[in-house]
């Protein structure tokens, strides 16, 4: 009879004295990030872990929690555990958390974006595939014809991860879509939940988002620049004049929402 082989998930070595639930927690990591789990795919079932480790199920079920905080796995009732790597809710986290500790302000946050903003918007003008710019006018769309907040938002974030997509850097997608949401989330806080204002807001920066994406089309990497720094400064502008807006900083308490763990929201 042949020997069953040893699954490719055990570590080679025994766990070192000490926490066991980190070593574990660390080890599944280092194999999902090196993609011998990838997204999508089940981890070994609690019992299984536990017996290839050696320890207890409880565990096991404080290494998957990490897992799971951290936005690399998620526990589906019933089912297991499901590699899922979301990217954006991996850096989403520490940024926020940084952002709080070293209280960076709203001119800082709304500045890096800017300058990735333009260099997103010169990649795109070599990267952009038709469907890009199918999704981007799409969004556009969207954003005209929202009629509350919420589809407002949506239209937005879109926009934003179509345009960042197009660039063809997977990073400056991620940190366009992280700083984005927050400016979205801040104008919608200093719009105070007014319906009318938020419209006011985003429809009156239309037609610097469509100057955008025609260059865009174009190929015209310097227009693109161009029109990209022109709707961050008219963006910037328009924001800064909503009412509660002066000495506002994002970690503020009163702005502490834009801050918190992300839950799903669009902006």
């Amino acid at each position: 009879m042949n020997k069953p082989s040893t699954p490719s998930w055990l570590p080679s070595k025994p766990l070192d004295r000490g926490n066991a639930a980190e070593q574990i927690l660390q080890g599944l990591r280092a194999q999902i990030l090196d993609g011998q789990f990838p997204r999508g795919a089940k981890l070994p079932s609690e019992k299984q872990l536990a017996e290839g480790y050696g320890v207890s199920g409880a565990t096991i079920r404080e290494a998957i929690r990490g897992l799971t905080t951290t936005g690399l796995v998620e526990v589906r009732h019933g089912s297991g555990a499901y590699v899922t790597a979301d990217v954006d809710q991996l850096i989403d986290t520490p940024l926020r958390s940084m952002i709080q500790m070293e209280r960076i302000g709203v001119s800082e946050v709304l500045g890096v974006l800017g300058a990735l903003n333009a260099y997103a918007a010169e990649l795109a003008t070599v990267h952009a595939t038709r469907e890009d710019l199918d999704r981007m006018r799409q969004a556009l769309d969207a954003i005209d014809k929202a009629q509350d907040a919420q589809a407002i938002s949506a239209g937005l974030s879109a926009f934003i991860a179509e345009w960042a997509r197009a660039s063809g850097n997977p990073l400056l997608g991620v940190l366009c879509r992280f700083l984005g949401s927050l400016q979205i989330g801040l104008a919608r806080e200093l719009c105070s939940d007014s319906l009318a204002n938020l419209q006011k807001t985003v429809r009156g920066l239309s037609k610097e988002r469509q100057l955008l994406v025609d260059a865009i089309e174009a190929r015209d990497a310097q227009a693109a620049r161009t029109a990209a720094r022109i709707y961050h400064e008219c963006a910037i502008k328009v924001i800064t004049a909503l009412p509660r807006a002066d000495a506002t900083f994002v970690s503020d308490p009163t702005l502490s929402s834009l801050l918190a763990p992300a839950d799903g929201r669009p902006g």
